[in-house]
């Protein structure tokens, strides 16, 4: 079965390599889409801890409700404690659930300076 240069096995292992070429790369483009994917949502992690902890920090108004950005659902959970009578310290971590990897998490805590405020009436 010769017809002009190659052979009926010549032609089938041809195609054989083809197929494993297409399957390779379809494999390698789903990894870096899944790669891809994780980075984005580890980056929105990032950003919503990074974010809330500066808001506190400012002394605006911070909820600990959950999230949900791009699909993806974020828990965030806020701890704020005193440190001394006019520090306060805060940690902020977000937990959302990896598809490949499980659950996940990103936290930074944070300080910040609070004055007392007198209310004493001075008297003179």
């Amino acid at each position: 079965m010769k017809e002009n240069g190659f052979t009926y096995m010549e032609a089938l292992l041809a195609l054989m390599l083809f197929a494993i070429f297409v399957l390779t790369v379809q494999q390698m483009l789903h990894v870096s889409v899944r790669e891809r994917a994780e980075r984005s949502a580890e980056s929105t992690a990032y950003n919503l801890a990074y974010s809330l902890l500066e808001r506190w920090k400012a002394g605006l108004a911070v909820e600990a409700n959950d999230r949900e950005i791009q699909g993806k659902r974020y828990r965030i959970q806020i701890i704020s404690a005193n440190v001394t009578e006019m520090v306060e310290r805060c940690e902020v971590q977000v937990f959302w659930e990896s598809e490949w990897i499980g659950e996940r998490q990103i936290g930074f805590s944070g300080y910040r300076f609070t004055p007392l405020i007198r209310s004493e009436i001075i008297e003179e």
